[in-house]
C-alpha cells in the first residue's frame, strides 16, 4: 500500500483548505493517508545550530514522528493559503527543517538523503488574485524537492477566496489528480 501524507497550512477547521482536502481524499482511497495541520504541529523554526551538520537528524525532537512520515511517503500534498505571498509562518517553519536533508547531502556526502521517491503537489488558496505568489510557492517546493528525492508534478490553484467569487473546478482537480498519480 502507498502513503499519501497531506501537509495542511490552514489554520481553519472549515475553510476552503480543509474543503479541498475532502475532495482529494477519496482519490486516494487506495493510500494509507496521514495528515498533518501545520499550525496544530507548531514546528520550531530553523535557528541554524548546525547540529544537522555533523549528525543525521535535528536538535530539535518535534518534527521527529513528521519526518518518519515524511520519508514513507510515496505522495505529498501540501494545502496552503497564500499569507504575505508565500506560505503561512507555521509551514515555512517545516519547510526550513527540511535543512537537515540538504546537511545530510551536502555537508555528510549522502547521495540520497531521503531513499524513498516522492511525487509531490501543491493545493494553493488566495483571497485575491495572486498566481504569481501560487508560481513562486510552488517553484520553492520544486526548488526544496530536488534534494528531497521528489517532484513537484501538480499544482491546483484557487483565487479570489476572500471576495467569495470562488469556485471548485472539477475539470483542475481531475487535472491535478491525474497528474500526481501519473508517473
Amino acid at each position: 500500500m502507498e502513503n499519501l501524507l497531506i501537509i495542511n497550512a490552514s489554520p481553519r477547521e472549515n475553510g476552503v483548505c480543509s474543503e479541498l482536502i475532502k475532495q482529494i481524499k477519496p482519490y486516494f482511497i487506495d493510500c494509507k493517508t496521514i495528515q498533518y495541520d501545520a499550525y496544530t504541529l507548531a514546528a520550531a523554526p530553523c535557528n541554524d545550530c548546525k547540529y544537522c551538520e555533523y549528525h543525521n537528524g535535528c536538535a530539535n525532537s518535534d518534527l521527529d514522528v513528521f519526518f518518519e512520515d515524511f520519508e514513507d511517503a510515496d505522495y505529498i500534498i501540501f494545502v496552503s493559503p497564500v499569507y504575505n505571498n508565500f506560505f503561512p509562518a507555521p509551514m515555512k517553519a517545516i519547510i526550513d527543517r527540511f535543512q537537515r536533508y540538504y546537511s545530510l547531502r551536502f555537508k555528510l556526502g549522502a547521495k540520497e538523503p531521503v531513499k524513498k521517491p516522492k511525487r509531490v503537489g501543491a493545493v494553493i488558496v488566495s483571497g485575491s488574485n495572486a498566481r504569481v505568489a501560487a508560481d513562486y510557492m510552488t517553484n520553492t517546493l520544486k526548488q526544496a524537492f530536488a534534494v528531497l528525492n521528489g517532484r513537484v508534478l501538480a499544482r491546483y490553484y484557487i483565487p479570489n477566496t476572500d471576495i467569495g467569487r470562488y469556485t471548485f473546478n472539477n475539470v483542475e482537480l481531475q487535472k491535478f489528480i491525474n497528474q500526481m498519480k501519473s508517473v
